[in-house]
């Protein structure tokens, strides 16, 4: 198949290049217009709904919302996992399907759920289904302010203008707005004015509902509003509209009271106002509104940006007074920067390699075959990404940057190999035809790369078949790596040949290599004053890297199975700061405390801008309370990035009743992707009760605290806080005709407010409420003043007929598979955590728990340990697989087995490296080893093969001479790899861990130190092995490798001519 592939692009080597260039050019245009990404799609298949029940406590969300939602969506096909969370007005449940379930039929499958939830009271809006959104979620955030406008006007605005033109740019999945004060009309009752004036809380809302077209409201009038009809004259049919003179709360104050002779204005205030906030945002250090814009998976961050901002700009010149902020948050921001530092890096990088291959080949056309195979390989590989649809992203840079020294290795040792051969045969005046020699040339070493290929390719299959969000995550890199080195051998098996052969033909090869030659000359003389000199010597320090490599196999280990990868610290300039404070903090004291914070943020040198929402926005993503906020600071980018952080941070820890978090937006969506669930032990407890969970989660601590090794043990429990209860005395209610839930409905309307119709205006929709004036609302003894309507006609007191007290609920209620739960979490020192955890398990075991609750063993290492399991099977296998590839390559169980060994010595550099900068646990140093097992798997299969082949082929005897022979004539592309791969990639290390490098840079770094080993591993270690343990008692080389190699040698002259 090979020789086919090479022979058929020597035939047609002009139409070969001609191709070879238009995939360069269509490439580079294609890849210009492909969707750029910080971070891949690492989502599994999942759908939120949530459905808003305002002025609902988290308890009657669970009960009234959240219980009968889940037990309606339970049973949807292809679910895996269910989880919901139930807050004061909001109910949101999280639907996890299997893996590769579609998710567009995920979403079929809840709506159709949804469409049956006939049993949910009518204490809530419709659930709604959230959009899918990608990974990264939020690309920007933008800040609206006005000094001319009031809120409410801006929230007009914002909410019927501004909204549908952003969520009609293509890719913008959702748009919520924190601080929003939707337009309300709102009748205020006054209790004395009423008792004044014989009007009861009925009158008022039947009033005020009937006064407009339409009501939700099914026991008034409204809510069968009528059709205007039309009349037919003799010669046309007139429609009829009915035009509402409403529009005002002066309009509304006119009606007359349902049977009185009263005005609505004379018993009731009627303002404009808004519903009760559920958040609200901080913009220039005043109450403002917050527009957070979310995308869906696949898109292109930077497009989907200059659209919103394409669509601000048509906008601006309508919204006079409205100052539009998009500076908040913009992750196009840091993508931007990351495509200017990895331009400058890949400009600096192609000069330096243009320049090491002239110096070393000292020959422009040699050095114009490699260079191109590089770019052309790259470039190819990052195409077919393009056409199968995935985004440019860290990942993906990270993946192809590993292959970097496979792809530049397959370049040289290409063009190195074809050039050996010319010259030798022009050396030798052989009849041979260029293009002959060429075949021959490029299909020598094709057999031996292509098992070094399937080796260092089967060491990435455990990262591919890990599966779950990590294997999702590491999925691009792994699939770049892979394309770069198929794309990569494509390239050598048939562009370089018809470069070959067009720029070879007629060239200078009798031109000798300066550089080369003095490097070979070098290597002769130290090489032989080891062997003659120094045997034993040689023996025992290639034993000695051997075993160092051997010692650094535990560490690597431990790093992969123990999930200790750390994540990247993105270099971005906005900082997301999450603060909560006290549950239960009022929401003008959390705007009180933002605002303050936020100030004394803006105050720190190289801050440039700080912004802040708290609560929750309608269909938004944070499921929270008010006491809950995030702050977005915009950091100057050329200001002191590290110190800037760290008064930040200093900032922050000076107010003791905040917990507060500092940390990149990016780092922060994958901190639970690459580190786990934080605790090595959680143990969680399923049941009905809150109460009775958190008595068995203190019985379960107690006897867990006995194990030895176990240490910070703790009960997360549910976060209290307090709330205003109200229990009706069904005797006292008795004695004035009231039930419960005459109380309930009379107080919900004085203290929440009931919607009782809209206003159509414009293509505007307003609610209509009716409510309370503020004083009679504003604290408890208020409350227990309220007046409740009796059926004969009187009042009475709330405090007569009901309990009011205070009490502690919790702030959120939070279900996994339909059940509360309580977790009781530990840490393990001492100890490993597989034999704690053994002995949790046993100590779970002889518990008992009441009926109805039950324990399950979570955490880090039980969350884990089935993929360990899995994976270390995968990994057995994977060790396996090489060293049969070794095998069939040398067709030696010896020689296999000793290069099998000796491999981990060529990494001990790259350890080293890893070590110096940070240690083995970051993403960038452990891809780093990848890319140097790479590279030494490359040297040691093609040098033994080379000495296999010089002995079979050609005829040498074995012993110092021969490996001295083989050494010198592979030290060329040897050399020339390694330079030519480090100085690729010196940019990405001098450069520093700015933006966009924060991957590949300790990559980098351990991909220079491992090329610094793996090169003495191959000119010396292998070498010296060989030498001692090659000799073969007559055994031929691996089966796959000889019909190879066969088929070549006795090939005849296929090719005629240059």
């Amino acid at each position: 198949m090979m020789r086919w592939i090479v022979e058929s692009s020597l035939k047609a080597r002009l139409p070969v290049v001609a191709i070879a260039v238009g995939v360069m050019v269509l490439g580079v245009v294609q890849l210009s217009k492909a969707p750029v990404d910080a971070l891949p799609e690492f989502e599994g298949p999942r759908v939120e709904v949530q459905t808003e029940a305002l002025g609902l406590s988290a308890a009657e969300v669970e009960s009234l919302v959240t219980l009968g939602l889940e037990e309606t969506l339970s049973s949807t096909a292809e679910l895996e996992t269910i989880r919901s969370e139930s807050v004061a007005g909001l109910s949101s449940i999280e639907l996890i399907f299997e893996p590769g379930t579609d998710p567009t039929l995920a979403r079929q499958l809840v709506q159709e759920r949804l469409s049956s939830a006939f049993t949910l009271p009518k204490v809530s809006k419709p659930p709604v289904m959230l959009q899918p959104l990608s990974t990264t979620s939020r690309f920007m955030i933008i800040g609206l302010s006005s000094e001319e406008l009031s809120l409410i006007e801006m929230s007009v605005v914002s909410r019927w203008t501004i909204l549908p033109r952003l969520l009609g740019v293509s890719g913008v999945a959702n748009v919520a707005i924190w601080g929003q004060r939707d337009r309300q009309l709102q009748v205020h009752i006054d209790p004395e004015l009423m008792q004044a004036h014989g009007v009861s809380q009925e009158q008022i809302i039947e009033t005020t509902g009937d006064a407009l077209w339409f009501s939700s409201l099914g026991f008034l009038n409204a809510s069968v509003p009528g059709s205007g009809g039309w009349i037919d004259t003799p010669n046309q049919r007139l429609g009829i509209r009915h035009d509402l003179p409403i529009s005002s709360p002066d309009d509304l104050a006119e009606v007359s009271v349902a049977g009185a002779p009263l005005r609505l204005g004379d018993v009731a205030e009627v303002v404009e106002g808004h519903p009760p906030l559920i958040g609200d945002a901080i913009v220039n250090d005043e109450p403002g509104l917050m527009l957070v814009v979310e995308k869906f998976p696949g898109t292109s961050t930077l497009e989907v940006t200059r659209g919103v901002e394409a669509a601000l700009d048509e906008l601006r010149p309508g919204l006079p007074g409205i100052e539009i902020d998009t500076t908040i948050f913009r992750t196009a921001t840091f993508i931007e920067t990351a495509i200017d530092n990895w331009t400058v890096a890949l400009i600096i990088a192609s000069i330096l390699v243009v320049l090491v291959l002239l110096a070393f080949r000292f020959e422009w056309r040699i050095t114009l075959i490699s260079f191109l195979a590089i770019p052309m390989s790259l470039i190819a590989a990052s195409l077919v990404l393009y056409l199968l649809g995935a985004t440019i992203n860290l990942m993906v840079l990270a993946g192809l940057t590993i292959a970097l020294g496979a792809v530049v290795d397959d370049a040289v040792i290409s063009v190195e190999n074809i050039v050996r051969r010319l010259r030798q045969h022009h050396s030798d005046s052989s009849e041979k035809s260029t293009a002959a020699i060429i075949l021959e040339g490029s299909l020598e070493i094709r057999g031996a790369l292509a098992f070094a290929t399937l080796i260092v390719v089967l060491a990435v299959v455990p990262v591919f078949l890990l599966g779950g969000r990590t294997g999702a995550f590491l999925e691009p890199l792994v699939i770049s790596y892979a394309l770069a080195l198929a794309a990569s051998m494509l390239v050598a098996l048939t562009v370089t040949p018809a470069l070959s052969l067009i720029l070879l033909s007629k060239g200078p090869l009798e031109r000798r290599d300066p550089l080369i030659r003095w490097l070979q000359r070098s290597y002769e003389r130290a090489f032989s004053a080891i062997i003659h000199r120094r045997p034993r010597v040689a023996l025992m320090a290639t034993g000695v890297i051997v075993l160092a490599g051997l010692a650094v196999l535990p560490s690597i280990g431990r790093s992969l199975f123990d999930n200790r990868v750390t994540v990247p610290s993105f270099q971005e300039t906005d900082l997301l700061i999450e603060v909560e404070a006290w549950p239960g903090t009022s929401h003008p004291e959390m705007v009180r405390i933002v605002t303050r914070v936020g100030e004394e943020l803006q105050s720190i040198p190289g801050v440039d801008n700080v912004a802040a929402h708290l609560g929750r926005a309608v269909t938004g993503d944070q499921v929270v309370g008010t006491n809950s906020s995030q702050l977005w600071v915009s950091v100057d980018p050329n200001a002191d990035y590290g110190k800037t952080v760290a008064a930040i941070d200093q900032t922050i820890d000076g107010y003791p009743g905040l917990d507060g978090n500092v940390e990149p937006y990016l780092k922060g969506r994958l901190r639970d992707v690459l580190t786990g669930a934080g605790d090595p032990i959680v143990v969680r407890i399923y049941g009905p009760v809150l109460e009775v969970l958190q008595s068995q989660a203190e019985k379960v601590k107690e006897n867990l605290s006995e194990i030895d090794g176990i240490v910070d043990l703790r009960v997360q429990g549910q976060d209290m806080e307090p709330h205003v209860e109200i229990e009706v005395d069904l005797a006292r209610a008795r004695n004035f005709g009231l039930t419960p839930g005459d109380v309930r409905r009379s107080a919900a309307t004085t203290i929440a407010g009931i919607q009782v119709g809209s206003l159509f205006e414009e293509q505007k929709v307003f609610e209509v409420a009716v409510w309370s004036t503020p004083e009679t609302r504003q604290s408890l003894t208020s409350l227990r003043e309220l007046q409740i309507d009796t059926p004969d006609g009187g009042r009475v007191r709330l405090g007569d007929v009901a309990a009011v007290r205070v009490v502690s609920i919790p702030t959120v209620i939070r279900h996994e598979a339909n059940q509360p739960y309580v977790d009781v979490l530990a840490d393990v020192r001492g100890r490993d955590v597989g034999s704690v955890t053994a002995e949790v398990e046993d100590a779970l075991g002889e518990m008992e728990f009441p009926l109805e609750y039950n324990p399950a063993l979570l955490g880090e290492f039980a969350e884990f340990q089935s993929d360990q399991r899995r994976g270390l099977g995968i990994t057995i296998a994977v060790v396996i697989g090489i060293f049969l590839l070794l095998q069939a390559s040398f067709g030696s169980w010896r020689l296999a087995s000793l290069t099998f060994l000796a491999l981990p010595a060529a990494l001990v550099g790259g350890v080293l490296a890893a070590f110096a900068g940070g240690g083995l646990t970051s993403l960038g140093s452990m891809a780093g080893l990848l890319a140097v097992f790479g590279i030494a798997v490359r040297n040691g299969v093609l040098l033994i093969n080379h000495y296999l082949h010089l002995e079979e082929q050609e005829g040498a005897i074995f012993g110092p001479e021969l490996v001295l022979r083989g050494t010198r004539e592979r030290l060329a592309p040897i050399l020339i790899s390694a330079t030519t791969t480090a100085l690729a990639v010196l940019p990405l290390v001098v450069l520093g861990d700015i933006a966009g490098l924060e991957i590949v840079h300790p990559m980098s770094v351990v991909i220079l130190g491992g090329l610094f080993t793996s090169t003495l591993f191959a000119l010396f270690v292998i070498p010296v092995l060989y030498l001692q343990f090659g000799r073969r008692g007559g055994g031929g080389i691996g089966p796959m490798v000889r019909r190879i190699r066969d088929r070549i040698s006795a090939s005849p002259r296929l090719l005629g001519g240059s």
